[in-house]
C-alpha cells in the first residue's frame, strides 16, 4: 500500500477471485480490486473511505436485478420503494425523506459511467450489462458533492473493446410466467472504432391479487437497451457515446393498506384501478485526452424521464371500512417529466507533482426542470363514487376533488472542486479537498387550478464542503485511516405551504433550507493469512443539521418539506471475506446503526391530522372550516428523541460460494446467501400504529454448471427460498388522506437460465 499513484491498467474488479485461475494449484488469494470511487483508478484497499465493490460476477451470483436488491448487500444500505414507484436509497441513516417533492434532491447520488443521473425515477431501471457497482458510504463532499450527503452509487457498464467480435445471451424462465431475455454484443469495426450493444426484455405476472377490482399488481413488463460507441483515433484521445433507454408499462406496485382485512400478504382489496408508465432516456458523451502529466476528461449528458401514475391513494376498498374511517382517495393521473443537462470537466494527475502530490480538479454544471401535474379525487359522499366536478365546484370549495397542482420547479447548480493526496512518507499520506457550490431553485407553482393563482418561489444556496483524511500503512497489507467530511444538500421550494392568515401555527414554509452533514470516520483495511482473508471495518459519527423531511401543515391540503434542526448518527460496519478452503469462500457484510433527533422540533403527523379531520367530517363539519384546522393543529408534537426514518439498527448479508470442477464434465459454482434487514421506523414521527416496520430474513441460492469445452451454461436460481412476507417499504402519503400501505418483498421465485457466449 505504498503507492497511491494512478494505476494505468484496469484489472477485473472482482471482489473475490482466485489467483491463477479457478482451478490453479497454488493457494488462492484475494486479488487487487480496482475502483474509480475517487475519479481515478485505484486499489479498493488503498481508499480511506468505506466502499463496497460488486463485480459483474457478484451481481449475477447474488441476482442483483435493480437498486432495490442492494439492501444490506452493501453494509448500512437500505433501499425502499416509496409510493410503489420511487426508489429511496438510505446509506448510514441518510436518505430522502422529502421524496414526495420532485425538486428535492435524494441524499445518495447515482452516477452511470461517471455521469451524474439527476432524476430519482432513473433508479427504477434494471441493471444491464454491468462491469461493476461501487457503493460509496458516507458524505462525498468534494469529488461528487451534489446531494451526496449519504453517499454515492457508481454503476459502471461494460465498455466496447477492439479485440474481436463477441457476445453473450441468456434466457430465464420461472414462476409467475417469468420470461427474461438478455443479449450483449461487442462489435469492433476497426482498430479505432468499436461498439457494444445490450438489450433486455423482462416480463412476469403480478405477485399480488387485488380482489377488489381483479388487477394483479407487482407485475413486470419492461425493455432496456444501451448502445455505446468508442472512437479512439490515437493513444492519447478517446470518445465514448452512449444512448440508454428504458421503457416500462405495468399495473403498478402493490401497496396493501395496513387496515385492509384481506387475508394474506399477497392479496389486497382496493377499489380503484392503478397503472404505471415510465420512459427513461439518457444520452452521454465522454471525451478523454491524455496530455502527458494530466488527463483531461469531459462528460456531457442529456436525460429525460417521463412518468405517469394512477393509483388508489387510500389503499383500501371503501366496502371494507366503516363509514368515515378513511376518506376514499384516488390520484388520476399524476404525471412527472424531468429533463436534465449536465456538463463536467476534470483534470486528473498522471504523475505526482513534486514527486508527492496526486490531485484531481474539476467543474460540474447541472440544469434540471420538472413538469408536475397532480389531480386527487376525494369521495366526500363516502359512497364509493368519485363524482364529476367543474371549475365552479373548485372555486366554491366543493365537488369530489382534493389536491390539484400544476408546477414547474427548476434547479441550476455549478460546482468547482479539487482534491489532493500528499505523501509525507511511503507509509503516511494526507488527503485534503474542497468543493464550492452555487445552487438555485426557481419554481412556478399553480395550485387548485387558479384558486390560489400562480406563485414564484426561489431559493439560493452557496456552500463550501470538503474532506480531510490521514492514512497510515501499518504494514504491507494493512492501512488505517481517520477522516472528516462535510456534506451538503441544497434546499428547494414546496408545492404547498401554510398561509399567513390561518388560525393555527405555520409548520410548512414556502421554501425549505439546505441540510449539512459533518462526518467523522475511522477505519482499517487489511489482508490477513497471506491474502486468504480480507477484513475492512469502519466506525463513524455524524452530526446532521436541517434534515429535510416530508411535513404537513394544519391547513388542509398544505404539506411540503420541512427541516429538523439537529440529529446524530453513529455506527460501525464490517466486511469480511475468507477462503475457508481452496474451493469455498465465506463472505460477511455487517452494519450497526444508531440514530436520534437531538433538538426540539414541532411537527404534525398527517396520520393523526387526518384522523382528526375525518372525525369532524363525520359530524357534518366542512373540510375548510376553521374547526378542522384547529383540530389538526392540536396534533402538533415534539419529535425530539425519535429515531430517524428507514435506519435499521442491524443489517447483515452472509454468503458461501463453492467452486470446483466435476471431473472432466465441467465447472460447478454455487452461492448461498442470507440477508437480514432489521426493523426500523418508516417516518421520523415514530408513530407506533403506522411507523414500526418489522425485520425480515431471506435466503437465495444460485447454482451454475459450465460444461468443459463448451460455450453454454445452465443455472438454477431460487430467490427468497423460505417465501418470507417481509415488508420492503411502508408509505404514508403526506399530500393525500394520510393512508398507510405496505409494499412486500417479492415472494419465493424459482427460475432456470440457459446462457451462451459467442
Amino acid at each position: 500500500m505504498k503507492n497511491r499513484r494512478l494505476l494505468t491498467a484496469v484489472a477485473s474488479p472482482l471482489v473475490i477471485a482466485v489467483s491463477g485461475g479457478s482451478w490453479a494449484q497454488e493457494a488462492p488469494v484475494f486479488e487487487e480490486v480496482l475502483v474509480t470511487a475517487e475519479k481515478r483508478t485505484e486499489s479498493l484497499q488503498n481508499l480511506s473511505q468505506a466502499v463496497t465493490a460488486l463485480s459483474a460476477e457478484d451481481v449475477e451470483n447474488r441476482q442483483l436485478n435493480s437498486f432495490v436488491d442492494l439492501s444490506a448487500i452493501a453494509p448500512g444500505v437500505n433501499v425502499a420503494k416509496n409510493e410503489g414507484f420511487k426508489t429511496v436509497i438510505t446509506i448510514r441513516g441518510i436518505g430522502n425523506e422529502a421524496n414526495q417533492n420532485a425538486i428535492a434532491n435524494p441524499s445518495v447520488s447515482y452516477h452511470l459511467d461517471g455521469v451524474y443521473v439527476a432524476s430519482p425515477f432513473a433508479l427504477q431501471t434494471d441493471f444491464l450489462d454491468l462491469e461493476r457497482i461501487e457503493v460509496l458510504r458516507g458524505p462525498q463532499g468534494t469529488l461528487f458533492g451534489q446531494n451526496s450527503t449519504g453517499g454515492g452509487i457508481n454503476v459502471i457498464t461494460k465498455a466496447p473493446t477492439f479485440d474481436e467480435f463477441s457476445g453473450t445471451a441468456d434466457l430465464t424462465l420461472g414462476e409467475y410466467s417469468l420470461v427474461k431475455a438478455r443479449a450483449a454484443m461487442n462489435i469492433p469495426f476497426s482498430e479505432s472504432v468499436a461498439a457494444r450493444v445490450s438489450v433486455m426484455s423482462h416480463k412476469h405476472d403480478g405477485f399480488t391479487d387485488n380482489v377488489g377490482n381483479g388487477q394483479d399488481l407487482d407485475d413486470a413488463d419492461s425493455i432496456s437497451a444501451r448502445a455505446k460507441l468508442l472512437i479512439q483515433p490515437s493513444d492519447t484521445f478517446s470518445a465514448t457515446f452512449t444512448a440508454q433507454l428504458f421503457d416500462e408499462e405495468v399495473n403498478g406496485q402493490a401497496q396493501k393498506g395496513i387496515y385492509d382485512p384481506t387475508p394474506g400478504a399477497r392479496k389486497l382489496a382496493q377499489d380503484s384501478l392503478s397503472s404505471y408508465e415510465l420512459e427513461s432516456q439518457l444520452y452521454s458523451m465522454t471525451l478523454e485526452w491524455d496530455l502527458g502529466g494530466v488527463t483531461l476528461k469531459s462528460l456531457t449528458s442529456y436525460q429525460n424521464d417521463d412518468i405517469a401514475i394512477q393509483r388508489d391513494n387510500d389503499r383500501h376498498d371503501y366496502r371494507t371500512l366503516e363509514p368515515f374511517f378513511l376518506l376514499q382517495s384516488y390520484f388520476d393521473p399524476e404525471t412527472n417529466e424531468q429533463k436534465t443537462t449536465t456538463q463536467e470537466f476534470n483534470l486528473i494527475s498522471n504523475e505526482p507533482a513534486f514527486g508527492r502530490l496526486d490531485w484531481v480538479a474539476g467543474v460540474f454544471y447541472l440544469d434540471t426542470e420538472v413538469d408536475i401535474s397532480i389531480l386527487e379525487r376525494l369521495d366526500f359522499g363516502f359512497d364509493g363514487v368519485f363524482d364529476d366536478f367543474t371549475l365552479d365546484d373548485i372555486y366554491a370549495y366543493g365537488g369530489d376533488v382534493g389536491f390539484i397542482s400544476d408546477s414547474k420547479p427548476e434547479r441550476e447548480s455549478i460546482s468547482v472542486y479539487g482534491q489532493g493526496t500528499w505523501s509525507f512518507t511511503d507509509s503516511a499520506r494526507m488527503i485534503a479537498g474542497l468543493r464550492y457550490t452555487e445552487d438555485e431553485v426557481y419554481s412556478a407553482v399553480t395550485n387548485f387550478y387558479g384558486r390560489e393563482g400562480t406563485e414564484i418561489l426561489e431559493i439560493e444556496s452557496e456552500k463550501v464542503t470538503g474532506r480531510l483524511a490521514l492514512e497510515v500503512d501499518l504494514g504491507d497489507a494493512t492501512m488505517a485511516y481517520a477522516s472528516y467530511t462535510r456534506g451538503f444538500k441544497p434546499g428547494g421550494s414546496n408545492l404547498t405551504f401554510g398561509r399567513e392568515d390561518i388560525v393555527s401555527p405555520i409548520v410548512v414554509l414556502p421554501v425549505f433550507e439546505e441540510e449539512t452533514i459533518d462526518a467523522y470516520e475511522v477505519g482499517v483495511k487489511t489482508d490477513l493469512a497471506d491474502g486468504r482473508v480480507r477484513l475492512n471495518g469502519a466506525a463513524f459519527f455524524y452530526t446532521y443539521d436541517n434534515l429535510q423531511y416530508q411535513a404537513t401543515d394544519p391547513e388542509v391540503f398544505q404539506g411540503g418539506v420541512g427541516n429538523i434542526p439537529e440529529s446524530e448518527i453513529m455506527g460501525a460496519e464490517l466486511e469480511l471475506g475468507a477462503f475457508v478452503t481452496d474451493s469455498l469462500i465465506f463472505d460477511a457484510r455487517l452494519a450497526w446503526l444508531d440514530t436520534e433527533i437531538t433538538a426540539s422540533h414541532l411537527a404534525l403527523d398527517n396520520v393523526e391530522s387526518e384522523a382528526a379531520t375525518n372525525a369532524l367530517l363525520a359530524q357534518g363539519i366542512s373540510l375548510f372550516s376553521p374547526d378542522v384546522e384547529i383540530a389538526r393543529a392540536g396534533q402538533i408534537a415534539d419529535v425530539k428523541g425519535n429515531e430517524l426514518a428507514k435506519t435499521p439498527g442491524f443489517t447483515a448479508n452472509l454468503a458461501l460460494t463453492y467452486s470446483n470442477a466435476i471431473g472432466s464434465w465441467g465447472d460447478f459454482e454455487g452461492t448461498l446467501s442470507y440477508t437480514h434487514r432489521g426493523d426500523f421506523r418508516h417516518r421520523i414521527f415514530n408513530n407506533p400504529t403506522t411507523d414500526e416496520v418489522d425485520s425480515y430474513d431471506t435466503f437465495d441460492l444460485v447454482l451454475r454448471f459450465s460444461p468443459t469445452n463448451a460455450n453454454w451454461r445452465v443455472e438454477l436460481i431460487g430467490k427468497n427460498l423460505t417465501d418470507e412476507d417481509g415488508i420492503n417499504a411502508r408509505f404514508t402519503d403526506v399530500f393525500g388522506v394520510g393512508a398507510t400501505g405496505d409494499q412486500f418483498i417479492p415472494p419465493r421465485q424459482l427460475m432456470a437460465r440457459v446462457g451462451i457466449d459467442f
